[in-house]
């Protein structure tokens, strides 16, 4: 037995820590979590990032692993065995993106527990993802999918074995995100009025967050509301071809693109409407952040979403790349104050008792402490 420590020692391994919603939500879980029963790293395998610069500040080590970025490197989980070795490693707990390696780092350094999250991915067919994604699911312990329909999606299609296979929805930091006034140093910054019309989103600017598709559906709802303003929060591969659309579209005096904030909790609180136009997508943090500060959504019928959002209810859907239905159900909740204020006090209702970050992390406990008696691993916190 090599667990005779009073702490679980648990290694988070990813891509990297920059700027998007598993970044956060490996962010939150490890500062929740670490203490206590359990001692937690983060690994990296590409960069570091703005969120291992706040990890760090919280007291928890990040580690650069440095991969080979140009070409596939066949030593890196020997390096990563290495690693999880020498760290006394305990739960590898893998992310999306670093799949094969890390299950094959687990099975070189026979850790005792590994996981495997699956934040949301395009859906391909292409035959050598999906051979290493079920190699990688014969090596990992445990695999969870941050929703129903990506889990049907990972045993159906993928072909992931599926007694191995378990939903986990995600969860947030529910004290941090609450309905509060516009704030007033934000409506100065941007030079609004407490009557403007204000939309927007959190998310990496990516190709399959489509807020190009976003950018059309906002042309048309400014054609009916001259004075509304969007807000793309975040940074990403897209920034330069949305900044191009923006410009070559005479949309600068509406859209704001602010880069990475370190004051989501305000900005929300400073929109109207939250929008999300994914092509794919697993369970958003930014959509459940929005929801629980009251913010009423307008997001695409893809992945998660369609388990969070209430049709009509809290929100509305809408279909992926379908830019007039967007900016028709956009209309809908501006024209109408007291259907959204009744679908952002629904929303917030639903989040707070359904999607908290203690709830999340209490579930993924019970899988560490499961899966380490399975293992026959006694430590005191499993007992």
């Amino acid at each position: 037995m090599r667990m005779t420590k009073n702490r679980i020692n648990v290694l988070h391994l990813v891509l990297d820590m920059r700027i998007g919603g598993l970044q956060r939500w490996v962010a939150d879980t490890t500062a929740m979590m670490h203490g206590g029963e359990f001692n937690i790293e983060v690994a990296c395998l590409n960069d570091l990032g703005i969120f291992a610069e706040q990890l760090t500040e919280r007291g928890i080590t990040v580690t650069l692993l440095q991969k080979n970025q140009e070409h596939f490197d066949a030593l890196c989980p020997f390096r990563l065995a290495r690693f999880l070795w020498k760290h006394d490693i305990d739960v590898l707990h893998v992310h999306t993106g670093a799949f094969l390696f890390g299950a094959t780092a687990a099975a070189i350094s026979r850790v005792p527990v590994s996981v495997y999250t699956e934040h949301g991915r395009f859906k391909t067919r292409t035959l050598i993802p999906q051979i290493e994604d079920r190699i990688s699911g014969r090596l990992i312990d445990r695999i969870i999918a941050v929703s129903k329909e990506l889990e049907r999606y990972l045993v159906q299609e993928v072909r992931l074995p599926a007694h191995k296979v378990q939903t986990v929805i995600n969860g947030i930091e529910t004290r941090r995100f609450a309905y509060r006034a516009k704030p007033a140093r934000l409506l100065e910054e941007f030079g609004l009025s407490q009557s403007s019309r204000i939309l927007g989103t959190v998310a990496r600017l990516d190709e399959v967050k489509d807020q190009l598709g976003m950018l059309k559906a906002f042309q048309l709802v400014r054609e009916k509301y001259p004075d509304s303003r969007l807000f793309l929060v975040g940074d990403g591969p897209m920034r330069h071809v949305l900044s191009d659309y923006i410009e070559g579209n005479d949309l600068s005096s509406s859209v704001t693109i602010t880069g990475y904030r370190q004051d989501i909790p305000d900005i929300l609180n400073l929109l109207d409407v939250f929008l999300l136009s994914s092509l794919s997508e697993g369970t958003s943090i930014s959509l459940l952040e929005a929801m629980a500060s009251g913010v009423p959504p307008v997001v695409t019928r893809v992945g998660g979403n369609v388990s969070i959002v209430d049709d009509r209810v809290d929100g509305l859907l809408v279909e992926p790349g379908a830019a007039g239905e967007m900016s028709d159900a956009i209309a809908q909740l501006l024209d109408d104050d007291s259907k959204r204020r009744q679908f952002g006090e629904r929303a917030m209702k639903k989040v707070r008792e359904t999607f908290s970050l203690d709830r999340m992390a209490k579930t993924y406990t019970g899988i560490y402490f499961d899966l380490l008696r399975e293992k026959g691993r006694s430590c005191p916190a499993c007992s």
